[in-house]
């Protein structure tokens, strides 16, 4: 999936207020969602641009891997901010959800030009606050945090969905493999947990068709290439990620669980010139 496809299905998750999101990084209650197209030469589309409670405007980026032009992208939306809510307060953040630490620099300090902006890390959040919230968008984004008991989450998860209609429902489960295509391991304990019947087959059945991750055959097909590439190239779980465009994480897991090693230790070839 192109990093395009997967950051316009992330704003698909916003097209709400998740008033507990909000709240978790503003410290206020979002009011109004506010027109994110930017007209000018080239279209610019923020990922999330709210009015607070404040009438102050939140503009919020999600990133999902490390990105060196991210100032200054930030900066060109800050003109852009500036020229279209003229008087008004602009705060900005850039929301990293991916794995690891968000390794991104996030100011700007030149002669004449001092910029910058809030870098925060989604999985310092409160999981257990937005599980809490009345909202299913700060429930589905709870998915991106840390969540220290996923059997329990996705049971609550599955009894809200439950209660929808069932065109609404198949919605939010979009929105909801979108957020776990970014969290392969627990995508994986939600698999696990519709093997063994623990929910509704109607949810399977919506899953699967929904999902290709779903489907057996192409899992059992990722499964077996991720090993086959491991065992006989000896490629490190980074490279063969690229290789079959799939998570890292779900490589590891599978390295992990299928050689009865207790942990994938770092290749060699990880640190290799030209493996970036």
């Amino acid at each position: 999936m192109s990093q395009q496809k997967m950051d316009i299905l992330l704003r698909d998750i916003l097209q709400k207020i998740p008033e507990k999101f909000v709240y978790l990084l503003t410290g206020k209650k979002g009011t109004k969602i506010l027109d994110n197209t930017f007209p000018t030469i080239k279209e610019r589309k923020a990922d999330f641009v709210v009015e607070l409670e404040d009438s102050s405007i939140f503009h919020l980026e999600l990133q999902t891997h490390p990105d060196k032009n991210m100032p200054l992208r930030m900066l060109e939306y800050r003109v852009l901010l500036m020229q279209k809510y003229q008087g008004r307060e602009i705060r900005q953040m850039v929301l990293y959800v991916g794995d690891g630490a968000p390794r991104m620099e996030k100011s700007i300090n030149e002669k004449n030009l001092s910029f910058s902006y809030e870098l925060r890390d989604i999985k310092e959040l409160s999981c257990k606050e937005l599980m809490e919230s009345s909202q299913l968008e700060d429930k589905i984004l709870a998915v991106l945090c840390n969540v220290e008991e996923p059997e329990r989450y996705f049971n609550e998860l599955m009894e809200e969905l439950l209660k929808l209609p069932e065109k609404e429902r198949a919605d939010y489960i979009r929105k909801l493999l979108t957020a776990l295509y970014y969290r392969p391991k627990l995508k994986m304990v939600l698999k696990r947990l519709l093997e063994d019947r623990k929910m509704p087959l109607t949810i399977t059945r919506e899953m699967m068709e929904k999902d290709p991750f779903f489907q057996e055959g192409k899992l059992e097909a990722q499964k077996e290439a991720i090993l086959n590439i491991y065992r006989k190239l000896n490629l490190p779980p980074k490279k063969i990620a690229e290789v079959l465009t799939i998570p890292e994480e779900f490589v590891k897991e599978v390295i992990k669980t299928h050689t009865n090693q207790t942990s994938v230790p770092n290749h060699p070839a990880d640190s290799s010139a030209g493996m970036e």
